[in-house]
């Protein structure tokens, strides 16, 4: 395994920095919003942690996918080890469950990645894949921002928005990787976006591919804003 990521340069400070001896705020909440917080919490970790298991399918099974893509998926791994790292601090801390059960609770999780085996063939699939994710996910931590500061915490505070600009930070950077390496492909971005749009609705369930998690009842943003709203913005910056 080449996965080499130790010099890549991060824009953001560290969760180790960021949540350095972080203790949960002593709050009062409903029964229903505790066990609402702790799902969210978990929720993350999960997401944020299987960025790494996405790495390695692409490195195992697209090798020359992988190579062509490495200089912008190890920064993008980089700051997703660091995103479940401390999701996972928080939700420890929340729960008083010790951090390494915690770990060990999402390693054992078994993935599947045969609903995106096609996105992973084509690198500009892939790209544009990622970007649609990470886009989505920019959203639902903004929108997480009013409720995290209602926690009174200044580490949570600035967690959610750190975790935000990383998010926003590598969106761009697939879509700049995308017009380098496809310039003549950009008329594709819709047809591709309709495509990736329609695996993530119809698929029942997470299997731990990182992308396209979008498809639960729970999901703090609507499959018609995804549709209506995002994915026209997505375009737009393609077309720039």
């Amino acid at each position: 395994m080449s996965m080499s990521i130790g010099s890549v340069t991060r824009t953001t400070p560290e969760a180790s920095a960021v949540l350095s001896g972080f203790r949960f705020p002593s709050v009062e909440l409903a029964d229903s919003e505790r066990q609402e917080w702790k799902e969210i919490f978990f929720d993350s970790v999960i997401t944020e942690y299987d960025a790494r298991r996405l790495y390695w399918y692409l490195e195992a099974n697209y090798p020359q996918v992988f190579a062509s893509l490495q200089d912008v998926l190890n920064p993008w791994l980089k700051d997703e080890i660091d995103h479940a790292y401390g999701f996972a601090l928080i939700y420890a801390a929340y729960t008083s469950i010790p951090f390494d059960e915690v770990s060990l609770s999402v390693e054992l999780r078994k993935p599947d990645f045969s609903i995106i085996e096609s996105i992973a063939a084509d690198p500009l699939k892939l790209l544009v894949t990622l970007a649609y994710d990470e886009i989505i996910t920019t959203h639902v931590y903004h929108r997480s921002i009013e409720s995290y500061d209602r926690f009174d915490s200044q580490q949570l505070s600035a967690w959610i928005r750190k975790t935000k600009k990383d998010e926003v930070t590598h969106f761009f950077s697939f879509v700049k990787k995308a017009r380098e390496l496809f310039p003549h492909r950009m008329d594709e971005i819709p047809t591709i976006l309709d495509e990736i749009f329609e695996i993530d609705f119809e698929k029942p369930s997470y299997t731990g591919t990182f992308v396209l998690d979008h498809n639960a009842p729970d999901f703090p943003i609507a499959k018609h804003e995804i549709k209506d709203m995002i994915i026209p913005a997505i375009i737009k910056k393609f077309s720039e």
